[in-house]
């Protein structure tokens, strides 16, 4: 792509291990960071696999004690459950927080981590690069504790990305808070963290994954680095998805999987998202909808509107190329192919295709449509919706 963008920022601030029988080692490389007595985010059904104590183990090998385990994370996290976390780690006297989990799990510990620094209401720190900085005249953020992860599903990327996403259940709506320091210092991705995961959530944090990168692509937020990260996980997610699905027992195709999703995330989760995500965040929040089973619903729709867009077409062009699809005719059939090529990879996933399979009422649309157009990602999706074309969109998705 010859295309020279005026302004962009990319950072890559979280250290990325990946590879076989690294479970092991994480005290060894979480000591690194500083971390002397981690407490341990994860959830109850984790627990139950062995898991955790695994890494508790490997923490206690190195060194490091123990400040607690916090298994308390429901499926989709919320505010409660993140100042229940923070006061966990500083009645137990941590020092650092260790994420062994999904998305929710990360995204608890990050929160939970703002909090244990800065303390104060969640609430209060929403939004962008908003978190206290040093008084230095550098304006420099103020590091929080040391976090690592060890992602268990290859999907959110949350492992490496700057940005927490919390359920505010009063408001009944997802807020983010992005900054620098919120990314988590290390990321251990080993295949045998993600042994345990059932086809269906492999599916959908899958479709998670490719709805990050083809959104990276396009958002107006693009930039080269972002690009050449979103493209590579294309090709993986092409190359290891349906293995990964098919044959949970395949560790060559988890473990590609985890690298694609670490990948994928590098664009979205500094702002190049679009409103695939817009429209899946407040499923969440008003229904419940597990968020790989809403992307993978919404983002087929998403690409055909998208697809007009001055641009769009030539930045889809490769990404047609690297999933096979004929890339014949203008923007618009070309947006048609994509989406239909993901409408059949959804079905042969066995993931649902309506939002109306999975609780989401003809009634309730207004006000989804209302919830969309204040998410953040529309404002860098590469055509502004209207509320109206919301509407639509979730009426075709229904």
């Amino acid at each position: 792509m010859s295309e020279f963008k005026d302004f962009f920022q990319f950072g890559a601030p979280t250290r990325v291990i990946s590879g076989r029988d690294l479970i092991e080692g994480t005290g060894f490389e979480f000591a690194k960071e500083g971390a002397k007595r981690p407490l341990i985010v994860t959830d109850k059904v984790l627990r139950g696999t062995g898991l955790v104590d695994r890494v508790a183990e490997s923490l206690k090998a190195d060194e490091l004690e123990l400040a607690g385990i916090f298994d308390d994370v429901p499926q989709d996290s919320d505010t409660r459950v993140v100042e229940a976390c923070a006061q966990a780690a500083k009645e137990g006297g941590a020092d650092s927080f260790l994420a062994v989990g999904g998305g929710s799990v990360m995204d608890t510990a990050k929160a939970a981590d703002v909090l244990f620094t800065h303390g104060g209401e969640l609430a209060a720190w929403e939004g962008v690069f908003g978190l206290p900085r040093e008084d230095d005249g550098a304006g420099r953020p103020i590091s929080l504790a040391p976090l690592g992860a060890i992602p268990t599903t290859a999907g959110t990327g949350s492992e490496s990305s700057p940005v927490t996403i919390i359920k505010d259940a009063e408001r009944g709506i997802k807020f983010v808070i992005l900054d620098w320091p919120i990314a988590p210092a290390l990321a251990i991705l080993d295949p045998d963290a993600t042994a345990t995961l059932p086809a269906p959530i492999a599916a959908a944090t899958g479709m998670d994954a490719l709805t990050h990168a083809i959104e990276g692509v396009i958002s107006t937020e693009w930039s080269p680095h972002g690009d050449a990260y979103a493209l590579h996980a294309i090709r993986l997610i092409r190359e290891n998805l349906d293995r990964a699905v098919a044959d949970t027992s395949d560790e060559e195709a988890r473990g590609n999987m985890l690298v694609a999703a670490n990948l994928a995330i590098a664009p979205t989760g500094l702002g190049a998202s679009g409103i695939t995500h817009s429209m899946s965040h407040p499923c969440g929040a008003r229904h419940g909808v597990a968020h790989g089973v809403a992307n993978a619903i919404n983002l087929p729709w998403v690409i055909e509107f998208n697809a007009g867009a001055d641009g769009v077409g030539t930045k889809l062009a490769p990404v047609a190329e690297l999933l096979g699809v004929e890339a014949t005719g203008g923007a618009e059939e070309l947006g048609a192919g994509l989406a239909e090529w993901v409408r059949e990879l959804v079905s042969r996933l066995g993931l649902p295709t309506r939002l109306s399979q999975v609780g989401v009422p003809e009634e309730g649309i207004a006000q989804l449509a209302e919830d969309a157009m204040g998410e953040g990602p529309t404002l860098t999706n590469p055509r502004e919706p209207t509320e109206e074309d919301f509407v639509a969109l979730y009426e075709k998705a229904l």
